[in-house]
């Protein structure tokens, strides 16, 4: 799981839906969670009530594998690459039901 990738912490009530941005699926969601919702916080254990959405796919090991090839898009400073790198997350994605919409990467966003 990487935040802002396949995992979103939300202030209660909201936001409706988070969609993952490794496969484009649509996130689950526990609502009004108190614990922590970053590394630091839980060193500090402070609490904070908020919704949490996360991918229903996180635990797959393809979704980790198309978790990675996501970052390297978004790394790459070849044009050329990226475009490879796509084709391969969207024969990622397909060899495992998910169907991409569009582009499943959406480059430059900020979570």
């Amino acid at each position: 799981m990487m935040k802002g990738y396949d995992t979103f912490f939300e202030e209660p009530g909201t936001v409706v839906e988070r969609i993952c941005r490794v496969c484009g699926t649509p996130c689950l969601v526990e609502r009004n969670k108190l614990g922590a919702t970053s590394w630091v916080a839980a060193m500090a254990k402070r609490e904070t009530l908020h919704d949490f959405f996360y991918c229903p796919h996180h635990e797959q090991e393809w979704h980790q594998q198309a978790l990675e090839l996501v970052q390297a898009i978004e790394e790459t400073p070849s044009k050329r690459l990226a475009s490879l790198l796509q084709l391969d997350l969207i024969d990622l994605l397909k060899e495992n039901g998910i169907q991409p919409q569009n582009e499943p990467v959406s480059s430059g966003s900020s979570e």
